[in-house]
């Protein structure tokens, strides 16, 4: 699992998200029963451009996919990490021809993809979005992610996942199937509502909330609009209360607008993520509805720290609790 032969010693890890719509690299040194985070990179591939539809990872999606992970590559051999572990989500579950795109990663990166199940994405991210955090007992905890193809939403008292679900919804996938026109038109958005719903319908069963956390790029993004930052500020972000109301006062405003519009009127978003912003931000407003949660608190963390927990554990055969970044 890597690029170099495993010495033991070595406590960094480098942990890969390969995501529908991003690839995501964490670099961490164990410490103890702490993750000491060392870089935090973000970059967008795209990895799942037209899966939805062909079922297949087109070479355009591939040659993004290998730049963006050489460009990591490099940070990581910068830093002499020895021990990495990449996974795949959602676009390389259904992509037909996934045997293939791992192969041709491997030969030509060494990186070995593992693809991630839906349950076990749920878990991970659960473990990841709330390392360091500290909740009263017998609360009941939950995680959403709202991926490029899929949407996971995990339940726990905080210290301890107990269950979770991968959806087949995500912002890239929404946007490709529902949305033809840019901006969108309220007719199509309502289409798109209604796909959301009838998917999440059955988490109304699942008891009241003290907290939900929401991670990846469409809650980090709607708290860097909502704070009117002009540059993405991490710091800012990361435990940023958004209330649902304000969450659907900028989905009515993406609605109406397009992405060049979007990009001039909220400078902290991501050029390559304004399209699919519109998407995300109807997931999210739907899944707190349907939750009966009135805010969410975000999370800049997710399924990478948690991968990168659970090499640490396996590494140490402990346990980690906390997280210094």
């Amino acid at each position: 699992m890597g690029l170099f032969n495993y010495d033991a010693s070595d406590l960094k890890i480098a942990a890969l998200d390969i995501g529908t719509n991003t690839v995501l690299s964490l670099i961490t040194n164990i410490e103890g029963e702490t993750l000491r985070v060392l870089r935090d990179d973000h970059a967008i591939a795209r990895l799942g451009e037209g899966v939805d539809r062909t079922k297949r990872i087109s070479d355009e999606a591939y040659q993004r996919l290998r730049a963006t992970l050489t460009a990591h590559l490099r940070t990581i051999r910068s830093l002499e990490v020895r021990h990495i572990a990449a996974i795949g989500t959602s676009a390389l579950r259904d992509a037909e021809n996934r045997e293939e795109i791992l192969q041709r990663i491997k030969t030509e990166t060494e990186v070995s993809i593992d693809i991630l199940s839906g349950d076990d994405e749920a878990l991970w991210t659960y473990r990841g979005a709330l390392v360091g955090m500290t909740f009263p007992s017998r609360s009941n905890i939950a995680v959403i992610d709202i991926g490029g193809g899929s949407t996971e939403i995990s339940f726990g008292d905080g210290a301890n996942f107990n269950k979770g679900q991968s959806f087949n919804i995500g912002a890239v996938r929404i946007t490709e199937r529902c949305f033809a026109t840019n901006p969108i038109t309220q007719e199509t958005a309502d289409t798109a509502k209604l796909l959301i719903r009838s998917t999440l319908q059955h988490l109304k069963d699942l008891g009241a909330l003290n907290e939900l956390i929401a991670v990846a790029g469409t809650p980090t993004t709607l708290a860097a609009m909502h704070q009117a930052l002009s540059v993405f500020d991490a710091h800012k972000v990361h435990n940023y209360v958004l209330r649902k109301q304000a969450v659907d006062q900028l989905l009515d405003i993406l609605i109406k607008i397009d992405t060049t519009t979007i990009l001039e009127r909220f400078q902290a978003v991501n050029k390559a993520r304004a399209d699919i912003l519109p998407a995300g931000t109807l997931i999210l407003s739907e899944a707190m509805e349907i939750l009966g949660v009135d805010q969410i608190r975000v999370s800049t963390h997710g399924l990478r720290y948690g991968i990168a927990l659970r090499e640490a554990e396996r590494l140490t055969g402990g346990h980690i609790t906390d997280l210094a970044e």
